[in-house]
C-alpha cells in the first residue's frame, strides 16, 4: 500500500504537467474559436476523468458548442465529486438553463427545480459570488409566478448584488423594475450603475457589455460608450454569453440613429434582419431610420 500511495505522489507533477499542456493548446484553440479541435484534444487526454480542470474545461467546450446535454453530464459528474465547488455548481445551473431555453415549455419546467438548486448552492458555498446572483435575478423575473417566478426574490438577489458590486447590483436592479414595469426606476437605476463606469475600467465578462450598450441605445445616453461596449460585445461574442448578435445588431442599429449617422444606423439593422428576418424590435427600428434618412 505504501509503494502505490508513493507511486502516486511521485506521479502528481507528471498529470499536472501534462494537464497544463493541455490546457494550453485548448485555450489556443478556443482564441481562435476552433472549438471542435479544442474538445478533440481534451478528449485525446490520458487521464482527463482523474483531472477536474480538464473536465471542467470539456464542460465549458461543450457550452460553447452549444451540445448542452453533453456539458450537463460533464457538470453533473463535477458537482456529485465536487459538491462543496461553488463553480461546478453555478456552470451546472448554466448548462441547465441553456437546456431550458432550447427545449420545450414542459421540459423545461422540469428542469427548473435543477436550475435553482445549482444557482443557489453556488451562492451558499461563496457568498460573493456575483454571476450566480445574476442567474438568479434573470430566472425569477424570468418565469412566470404560477411555476415559483418572484419579483421579490429578484429584488433581495439585486439589492445582495449591490453589496457586492454596485455597478452590476444598480444594472441588476433596473432589470428588475423593467420586469416589474417601473420604468422611470429602472431608468434611475440603470444611470447610477453607469455613473460607475470611468472608474471600472476593463468589465469582467461580455455580458457587461452587451448591458451598458442596452442601456445606453434604450436611454439615448453616453453613446460613445455604448458604442465601444456593444462593439466589444460582439467582437468577443460567444454562445455562452446568452443575447443572441441580432438583438446586438439592433442595439447598435439604435445606437447609431441616437447618435444621428443615419448609414451606420441602417446598415446595422439590415444585419440584424439578414439574422433573423422576422426580427419585430429591427423590422420597426428600420421604419424609423428610413423615415430620418
Amino acid at each position: 500500500m505504501k509503494f502505490w500511495k508513493a507511486l502516486f505522489v511521485f506521479c502528481i507533477p507528471f498529470f499536472s504537467l501534462g494537464q497544463q499542456e493541455v490546457l494550453i493548446k485548448v485555450d489556443h484553440y478556443l482564441e481562435l474559436k476552433k472549438y471542435e479541435e479544442a474538445e478533440m484534444a481534451l478528449l485525446r487526454a490520458a487521464n482527463i476523468r482523474f483531472a477536474p480542470g480538464l473536465m471542467d474545461k470539456l464542460g465549458e467546450v461543450y457550452g460553447l458548442q452549444g451540445k448542452w446535454d453533453k456539458a450537463i453530464g460533464i457538470y453533473e459528474e463535477l458537482t456529485d465529486t465536487y459538491p462543496q465547488n461553488p463553480e461546478y455548481q453555478f456552470r451546472y445551473g448554466g448548462v441547465l438553463a441553456r437546456k431550458a431555453q432550447n427545449s420545450s415549455k414542459l421540459r423545461a419546467l422540469m428542469l427548473l427545480g435543477r436550475i435553482k438548486e445549482g444557482f443557489t448552492k453556488a451562492v451558499e458555498l461563496n457568498p460573493n459570488h456575483i454571476e450566480a446572483r445574476w442567474a438568479l435575478v434573470d430566472l425569477y423575473v424570468s418565469i412566470p409566478g404560477i411555476v415559483g417566478g418572484s419579483t421579490s426574490k429578484a429584488y433581495k438577489y439585486a439589492r445582495e448584488l449591490k453589496a457586492i458590486s454596485p455597478f452590476e447590483g444598480y444594472l441588476a436592479l433596473g432589470y428588475v423594475c423593467e420586469y416589474d414595469d417601473e420604468p422611470l426606476k429602472a431608468e434611475q437605476h440603470y444611470k447610477r450603475a453607469l455613473s460607475y463606469l470611468s472608474n471600472l475600467g476593463s468589465v469582467p465578462r461580455n455580458q457587461l457589455n452587451y448591458q451598458i450598450g442596452k442601456v445606453c441605445s434604450d436611454y439615448g445616453i453616453q453613446l460613445e460608450k455604448g458604442i465601444q461596449h456593444m462593439g466589444a460585445y460582439i467582437n468577443n461574442f460567444t454562445v455562452k454569453d446568452g443575447v443572441p448578435l441580432y438583438w446586438a445588431y439592433y442595439r447598435m442599429a439604435k445606437l447609431y440613429r441616437h447618435q444621428g449617422a443615419m448609414e451606420q444606423a441602417s446598415s446595422w439593422v439590415e444585419k440584424a434582419l439578414a439574422d433573423r428576418p422576422t426580427f419585430k424590435p429591427a423590422l420597426e427600428e428600420r421604419e424609423v431610420i428610413r423615415a430620418l434618412l
